[in-house]
């Protein structure tokens, strides 16, 4: 797994986790949505992209269910996977099985386990710039049927703030958004501390991801190249 692939995983993870109200906040909930989030290094090559669609929501005893469909490919647009995830909201959290996000960069097989535990990433559902948010810590392991370790990643996510609010202009339209910022600190082989600026907007989740090194440069970003409402 490349520490970008894992970069760009983790940048996305708070549109599927956050705690909200009534279920409408900062990440996609309407039946039928799909929609594309497109990578690219700093000289604004594609790397890749993910496909995402809500295939369906059920509303039972005060808790709503939901399972998206994702389809992940290559620079050239091949198909390097393809799985689904589930998600529920209830008590205003929305939280998500990690295992199916992460099939966007670690294909899962019969002979491979990949188990993701830590904190759910949280954010309210109306916030103020200068906003201190918590911090959280994800581990991410892959074992092979047999029980060997193949790899272990953790990710400490740090500093979260709010900035304020802006508009953004990607492929797929203008959002209003709010600006949060936080520190990634990834442990694989090695160790790398990044910068994160996100930019979220209601309904949409994560429309735009940056990720900086230590001299504030742009590394890579990504950004929702397409959406097609339910």
């Amino acid at each position: 797994m490349k520490l970008y692939s894992a970069i760009f995983f983790l940048s996305l993870l708070p549109a599927f986790l956050m705690s909200q109200d009534i279920c409408k906040g900062y990440f996609v909930f309407e039946d039928g949505s799909s929609w594309t989030m497109t990578n690219f290094d700093k000289k604004k090559k594609k790397t890749g992209s993910i496909s995402y669609e809500l295939d369906w929501t059920e509303d039972e005893g005060g808790v709503k269910s939901m399972t998206y469909l994702y389809t992940s490919s290559d620079e050239d647009d091949e198909k390097i996977a393809e799985g689904k995830f589930t998600a529920t909201c209830s008590d205003n959290t929305f939280s998500t099985s990690f295992s199916g996000l992460f099939g966007e960069s670690i294909p899962e097989t019969s002979d491979i386990q990949v188990e993701i535990s830590g904190d759910l990433i949280q954010y309210t559902n109306e916030m103020t710039a200068g906003q201190k948010l918590p911090d959280a810590s994800i581990v991410v392991s892959s074992k092979i049927e047999n029980g060997l370790n193949l790899f272990k990643v953790t990710n400490d996510i740090t500093n979260r703030k709010v900035i304020g609010f802006e508009k953004v202009i990607t492929p797929a339209g203008t959002f209003d958004c709010v600006k949060i910022t936080y520190e990634a600190k990834i442990k694989m082989l090695i160790s790398r501390t990044v910068t994160v600026v996100e930019y979220l907007a209601k309904g949409k989740g994560v429309v735009r991801s940056e990720s900086y090194n230590k001299k504030g440069e742009l590394t890579g970003y990504t950004e929702l190249t397409e959406w097609r409402k339910g």
